[in-house]
């Protein structure tokens, strides 16, 4: 992915409570502020994600627009009680081509496009010469472009949340 954001922040107003949290509360407190940036980025990767496709049949049935596959997932298997981790990402059975389009890829079956509007792959025959269809990235621009507000996003929702929790409500409501 791109390189990582680097800023300064004054802590000095809620670093003491932040040490004063142990256990699932803070926990609580590292997810909710995920979930926060991440809403952020989600968001903006659907603004940027192609919406072509609606209407066109797939071979898995018909094809949804990537943008509307697009969702923020909690991460359990690389998450525990020192980092928590979530990834926008799209639905891979619902968009398996997601791949080729944020990283582009080698077309090398004709394509044609139906009296109905929509296209299909002819995969009855190969292309002469594969032809290279590039990239249409969404997920990295996305990040790019929202980074500053997802983290401004997740320091508003820190700042909400750790009053709540270091007066022992909702411990266990992440959002």
């Amino acid at each position: 992915m791109a390189k990582g954001l680097q800023a300064a922040f004054d802590t000095s107003g809620w670093s003491a409570g932040l040490d004063r949290l142990l256990g699932p509360a803070r926990v609580s407190l590292a997810r909710s502020m995920a979930v926060a940036g991440g809403e952020v980025l989600r968001d903006e990767a659907k603004v940027r994600a192609p919406r072509s496709g609606q209407g066109a049949v797939g071979e898995f049935g018909p094809r949804i627009p990537l943008a509307e596959t697009i969702y923020l997932a909690f991460r359990e298997r690389y998450s525990g009680d020192k980092e928590v981790k979530y990834a926008v990402t799209w639905n891979k059975r619902k968009a398996p081509h997601g791949h080729l389009v944020e990283f582009g890829h080698w077309q090398i079956y004709p394509v044609i496009k139906k009296a109905d509007g929509t296209y299909v792959t002819d995969k009855r025959r190969k292309l002469a010469t594969p032809k290279w269809v590039p990239a249409s990235p969404f997920l990295r621009p996305a990040y790019e472009a929202a980074s500053p507000r997802a983290q401004a996003a997740m320091i508003q929702r820190g700042r909400q949340r750790l009053p709540e929790l270091l007066a022992g409500r909702g411990v266990n409501d992440d959002t």
